[in-house]
């Protein structure tokens, strides 16, 4: 008697590429069904307008309306001109093409089908559940957020710490180091550094639990980096030989991108060094395409943030009084920069132990934000 086979996989779990792509692909489909829903495509078909011209005919946000010309932009569906956005070639051949408007108008109830099941799967089982079942707690929600950063961002802080190494016993701070990934890998590479981990009160108790085993790794717990439009309410502790800004400056509104970076700067010791990992955009704003549908996602939450440039990267670094000396891609979106508080006579506490790129050189390929 045969048994029955099963399926074969779309693609095995261990394959991060295949999941990179499968989240690239579903943020542009949601960019793509919000566009053909919002009409944004098919005005453009009647001619070139600017972003307040769009904003007014489609009744839009302007502020969302320019992330997603500049999401479609980089997808290849639009370009941006002196006198606003218009439709590229293939922009013109999909909005010109009968029976691609009647699949993207069965994506768009796809798309309010499949985002219901789980929400039709929880009503069901909630009526079965019984009366005070509450919220999850902090911990196990900051445990499950911590998850999803160490596996997004633990290819970027090997790649950044490949590129360096230390010139003396090093004290480490990194700002809003989740649960310690960063401070780990640091331990297991240089055995005389010390590690200083910073988060908020509901992730700092999961990094204790993750960095138990490491003396080495203290956790300190705070308002360190603030939320949404409210900045820092605490400074940061002084006298570190490194300070690590990874992935905590993008999208946050500018002013509080600069108060981070100087009190960063401000912390440091004579000769210690800023490591500021971000994805960021190009100099000219048009990619990578990770980085701006990151942005599109933010947007369509109402945050107002504010994604880098590279040369923004590096002007925060040099604003906080901080010589920019090296920066190199990690993955195909985001970006390291290492700054050196310079002082006479005094060595500084990084340096770089392999090539580095150019400002505006042609990224790695890797993961997304």
């Amino acid at each position: 008697m045969s048994s029955a086979v099963d399926e074969p996989l779309a693609f095995e779990p261990d394959d991060e590429g295949a999941w990179q792509r499968l989240a690239l692909g579903y943020r542009l489909a949601g960019l793509l069904l919000s566009a053909h829903r919002l009409g944004l495509l098919e005005r453009l078909q009647t001619g070139q307008a600017t972003l307040d011209a769009l904003a007014d005919d489609l009744h839009a946000d302007p502020s969302v309306v320019e992330h997603m010309c500049r999401g479609l932009g980089a997808a290849g569906l639009l370009r941006a001109g002196d006198m606003g956005w218009r439709l590229s070639e293939a922009g013109n051949r999909l909005v010109s093409d009968p029976a691609a408007a009647a699949e993207l108008d069965s994506l768009v109830l796809d798309y309010r089908r499949w985002g219901a099941l789980d929400d039709r799967a929880r009503a069901r089982a909630q009526d079965e559940e019984a009366p005070g079942d509450g919220p999850v707690d902090n911990i196990e929600a900051a445990r499950r957020y911590a998850l999803r950063l160490a596996a997004r961002h633990r290819g970027h802080a090997v790649a950044m710490l490949d590129r360096v190494e230390p010139t003396r016993p090093l004290t480490v701070m990194d700002v809003g180091g989740a649960d310690g990934f960063l401070a780990r890998e640091v331990c297991a590479r240089w055995p005389d550094a010390q590690c200083i981990v910073l988060e908020q009160p509901s992730m700092a108790e999961v990094a204790r639990v993750s960095c138990a085993d490491d003396p080495r790794i203290t956790v300190v717990e705070g308002d360190f980096l603030g939320e949404d439009d409210r900045g820092p309410s605490q400074e940061l502790p002084a006298d570190a030989d490194v300070v690590v800004l990874s992935h905590v400056l993008q999208g946050r509104p500018e002013v509080h991108q600069r108060t981070l970076t100087t009190r960063g700067a401000g912390a440091l010791r004579p000769g210690g060094c800023l490591l500021s990992c971000e994805s960021v955009l190009r100099s000219d704003k048009r990619g990578p395409l990770e980085t701006i549908l990151w942005a599109v996602g933010q947007a369509a939450l109402r945050r107002a943030g504010h994604m880098l440039t590279t040369i923004e990267q590096d002007v925060l670094l040099r604003a906080a009084g901080l010589a920019a000396s090296a920066a190199w891609w990690v993955s195909h979106s985001t970006r390291a920069v290492l700054g050196v508080r310079t002082e006479v006579g005094v060595k500084p506490a990084l340096r770089m132990s392999g090539e580095v790129s150019g400002p505006d050189a042609t990224p790695r390929a890797g993961t997304s934000p």
